[in-house]
């Protein structure tokens, strides 16, 4: 007889590729590794082979593993969205969501919307600000659940962190623009201590390609009105897409910048039901979204701050 496949050894699963280490997941379901280890094995059982090769040190997904892993996330959206479905007339409270504001603009549209829907009797407020701020609002008390860059060393102390999907960083320019061929490419950046300023120093650092800074903002808005008078180049998130503005080719003469992880930050104690519910709600809308789905809702005259 063919033996389910249950919907927390799924989690676990997924949880697995994802974060790629057994520390984390462990520590985000409150169980010990020990633990977890057993749960793969009970889904091994259950499903009548490997998903992994060799252990859970290298987390590599076998041919079995790989045709897993997309129906386990189907159905745990399903299940997730059932769940929430049935309890969302008896969930009120209030929110509040800290995020950069780019993502404010490009990633939460839909996913507040649809939230709204299903949660009328929730009031959520958001604020936003850089990530570094946010973790900080977050360890105040000020903040229930955020949306942040993963930076080296920055996150709440009273949070724990549950990555969303990968963004992969672009080169934006002026269409039919000229600043990034200039001997020295002029940058508009945002200030020091950004993740986006950092790779894209060090990328051209590399690369040996010559630059200077032609503006720094804390708002992109600024950095927007350089880029559009092609007096600068900037950095952005590859699904962003801003009108007068394109992505440059790798013929451009810029180096390739890597992809930044999305992050979804919970506090640890005192979260209400409401925010659970909203955080889900998150990683529901925004971890299953694709470059492509957020190109209807990107195509703006106008962004926000990166980080």
């Amino acid at each position: 007889m063919v033996r389910p496949l249950e919907i927390s050894l799924l989690r676990t699963f997924v949880l697995l590729v994802e974060e790629r280490s057994v520390t984390r997941v462990a520590r985000m379901l409150f169980r010990t590794q020990p633990a977890i280890s057993l749960q793969i094995k009970r889904l091994e059982d259950a499903a009548g082979r490997p998903l992994f090769d060799s252990d859970l040190r290298h987390l590599r997904l076998t041919p079995q593993g790989e045709t897993l892993l997309p129906y386990a996330r189907a159905v745990l959206k399903m299940h997730d969205e059932a769940q929430m479905k049935l309890s969302s007339e008896e969930i009120d409270g209030r929110v509040t969501l800290g995020c950069p504001d780019l993502y404010a603009a490009y990633l939460l549209p839909k996913t507040l919307a649809s939230f709204r829907r299903a949660y009328p009797r929730v009031e959520v407020s958001v604020r936003c600000s850089l990530s570094r701020q946010i973790a900080a609002d977050m360890d105040a008390g000020l903040v229930d659940v955020a949306i942040a860059t993963r930076m080296p060393g920055v996150g709440p102390k009273t949070g724990n962190a549950t990555r969303l999907r990968s963004e992969r960083l672009v080169w934006l320019g002026a269409v039919n623009g000229e600043a990034h061929r200039r001997s020295s490419v002029p940058l508009a950046m945002l200030p020091e201590g950004n993740l986006y300023r950092d790779v894209a120093l060090a990328a051209l650092n590399e690369a040996g390609v010559g630059w200077r800074i032609a503006c720094v903002s804390e708002s992109i808005a600024g950095l927007q009105a350089m880029a559009l008078a092609d007096a600068a180049v900037l950095v952005l998130s590859a699904s962003v897409h801003v009108n007068g503005l394109e992505r440059l080719p790798p013929d451009s003469g810029l180096p390739e910048l890597p992809e930044v992880d999305i992050m979804l930050w919970r506090r640890m104690q005192g979260l209400s039901q409401a925010a659970e519910h909203f955080a889900r709600h998150i990683e529901l809308g925004v971890s299953g979204a694709t470059a492509d789905d957020s190109q209807d809702e990107d195509e703006m005259s106008h962004s926000a701050a990166a980080e």
